[in-house]
């Protein structure tokens, strides 16, 4: 008699999702492995229209929540709500190739979480940039970026979960939490995150605004914070040669990460 694969729930964060929440729930629907359980947790704070528009989708395909305001209350709440002993993180404008959630599975053993590689994709001069930045400093390598998204409940409820006080960076604080606790592995199949149409000073008030959380993140990580933020990495020499064949998206992809990198500092400075 095969053995029966044990519950995983996948967790979504959501806020005003009509655009990509449907896709997004579809592709997990689609995965290979079958046993999963699918909560949602929509914020509290926007439009009531398109909250229930959204609401409607997402009663479709999953149990819905409502939390907030920020996206690690509404992850922690998605974990207390959770049924699988297993736990799968992601956000309401990624779609999951079809094996992730299996490959997952078996890969986890051994290590305490994992990492899913992302491709960007989206319409757009900048999102082009955005994806070029990405493809180049995670895909291609294991970034400083790069944050842990599946894992044992267990294991994630041991650190505390995601801090409600850090704002922006909460997947990257949890990502040190959990690699305090053990080796953090990384898997093949990949997500498509979608940036949809990015706008440069839309993109950057962005980062402002979540800035505003960073000082505590880099008390508490220090040297390890500032070079995650530090706008030139070494993959951007170890790959050139990618950077080189698209020489007019890389330097947008360079201008977008050096005005990032001014706005948190100097929201850091106001602090």
């Amino acid at each position: 008699m095969k053995k029966e694969l044990p519950l995983i729930t996948v967790i979504i964060a959501t806020y005003d999702s009509e655009r990509t929440i449907e896709k997004c729930l579809v592709s997990i629907k689609n995965q290979t492995y079958l046993n999963l359980d699918i909560v949602v947790v929509d914020s509290l704070y926007y439009n009531k229209k398109k909250q229930e528009k959204c609401r409607k989708i997402i009663e479709k395909y999953a149990r819905y929540f409502q939390d907030g305001p920020e996206r690690s209350i509404q992850r922690n709440r998605g974990m207390k709500e959770a049924k699988g002993k297993y736990i799968l993180i992601i956000d309401q404008d990624m779609y999951l190739t079809t094996k992730v959630v299996e490959e997952c599975y078996e890969r986890l053993d051994g290590n305490i979480a994992l990492i899913l590689p992302e491709i960007s994709i989206g319409e757009g001069y900048w999102s082009k940039c955005v994806a070029l930045e990405r493809y180049v400093s995670t895909y291609l390598e294991e970034g400083r970026n790069e944050c842990c998204r599946f894992f044992r409940k267990k294991d994630a409820l041991s650190v505390g979960g995601y801090d409600p006080t850090v704002v922006g960076v909460e997947d990257s604080d949890f990502h040190r939490k959990m690699a305090g606790k053990g080796r953090i592995g990384k898997i093949k199949n990949h997500i498509n995150h979608d940036e949809g149409r990015t706008y440069f000073w839309a993109r950057i008030k962005k980062i402002y605004y979540y800035s505003k959380a960073s000082k505590s993140y880099i008390r508490r990580y220090s040297i390890f914070a500032l070079t995650q933020f530090f706008p030139i990495k070494t993959s951007y020499f170890k790959h050139w040669k990618v950077l080189a064949a698209n020489p007019r998206v890389t330097l947008g992809m360079f201008a977008l990460r050096g005005v990032e990198t001014v706005a948190l500092f100097l929201r850091l400075l106001r602090n």
